[in-house]
């Protein structure tokens, strides 16, 4: 019971944060200039958290979607952390 609701958690709060992350690495939000340039290729850390957390539904693979899941989280998280202490 305890396991479950740890990783239900996890999951909640790892896919609002790549989630975000995403859609605000994405968009024009970030860019210096006037023309707004989309990079979509951002969304596919989602898209990535997404395989991973279906992955986790099934018994066999569930150390396999945890560890998908931790990719994207991890990669936005030296992401912040490197510019926070530049």
């Amino acid at each position: 019971m305890g396991k479950t609701m740890v990783r239900h958690l996890w999951n909640a709060i790892s896919g609002v944060f790549v989630l975000l992350l995403s859609l605000w690495m994405s968009g024009p939000g970030i860019a210096e200039t006037e023309t707004p340039t989309y990079r979509w290729y951002f969304l596919l850390l989602f898209v990535l958290w997404v395989i991973g957390f279906s992955l986790q539904f099934k018994k066999r693979m569930r150390i396999v979607g945890i560890v998908i899941t931790l990719i994207p989280v991890i990669y936005f998280l030296f992401l912040f952390l490197r510019v926070l202490f530049l």
